[in-house]
């Protein structure tokens, strides 16, 4: 026994009981304050709210005190791991936190609503990103090279002159050589026409007049004979038009802005020191 009264382990264990105890006697009523967890009845209404959202009905009694009882548990977890310094150094945690925050400076970007002059001075000023694309519809007729060889360009002009005695009417399909494409396109915007044809057919078919059967015009699939039917001109639309499109991307910019002088703004309440960078390493 007296062996065992001056083992060093003992004399830690005891004086680590005597601490918690003195602890709990003089702990302060704000201290006791501290620890109170309340569950208001706004909280519950939230609770009942995404149950609703997420399982489409009301929860039952069971179902609610589960969900009451998980979130006090959460908070204990969350104070718990808060003063035990489970947060510090946490890169996850950083990053929500950082989030967190500019989500925050987001939400109150979009509390003011931009005003019709400020959408209209945007418009104008992005102008190239909001202009309504050409558009056209028309009918192809396609020539294979590697099949009619040298003789493609008198093909051509035979195809062409008969197309041009049939008119708007020809039927293309019974003309050409076949190929997997469509013989007609409703109104396609020429970045789409781009895209099938490449940008040489698309950039050429805005140049035929409507109307009339016009060819040989050349892709990346070979040649082809065409017919536009109709050409809708490029054009700068009025605010009118894409007024949704505008606000949206004005509220974006207005969002980037916000967080980028938030964070100027509190640069400045800080004395940020940046130790040299170690050179890379050759190789690595």
């Amino acid at each position: 026994m007296k062996k065992l009264l001056k083992d060093p382990l003992l004399h830690f264990l005891l004086i680590g009981a005597l601490l918690f105890l003195v602890f709990q006697f003089i702990k302060s009523p704000t201290g006791i304050e501290e620890n109170r967890i309340v569950i208001t009845r706004g909280d519950i209404e939230a609770l009942q709210a995404n149950f609703i959202r997420t399982w489409q009905r009301q929860p039952t009694e069971d179902e609610l005190s589960s969900l009451v009882e998980d979130k006090v548990r959460d908070e204990m977890a969350y104070r718990e791991a808060v003063a035990m310094g489970l947060d510090q150094d946490d890169s996850v945690i950083r990053r929500r936190l950082r989030m967190k925050m500019e989500l925050l400076v987001e939400d109150i970007a979009g509390l003011s609503p931009p005003t019709d002059e400020e959408l209209a001075a945007f418009l104008e000023e992005q102008k190239d990103s909001f202009r309504q694309e050409p558009q056209v519809s028309f009918k192809q007729v396609f020539l294979n090279i590697d099949k009619r060889g040298a003789g493609v360009d008198e093909d051509a002009r035979n195809m062409l002159a008969q197309l041009t005695a049939a008119g708007p009417g020809a039927d293309p399909e019974s003309f050409g050589d076949p190929n997997m494409l469509p013989k007609e396109y409703p109104l396609y915007h020429s970045s789409d026409v781009e895209r099938l044809f490449g940008e040489s057919f698309a950039r050429d078919l805005l140049q035929v007049e409507p109307g009339k059967w016009t060819g040989p015009v050349r892709s990346s699939y070979g040649l082809h004979l065409v017919y536009v039917g109709e050409r809708i001109e490029g054009r700068d639309p009025e605010l009118a038009e894409v007024r949704k499109e505008v606000e949206r991307e004005w509220t974006a910019k207005r969002r980037r802005e916000l967080k980028e002088e938030t964070y100027k703004k509190l640069r400045q309440r800080y004395m940020v020191t940046i130790e040299d960078i170690p050179a890379a390493t050759p190789g690595k």
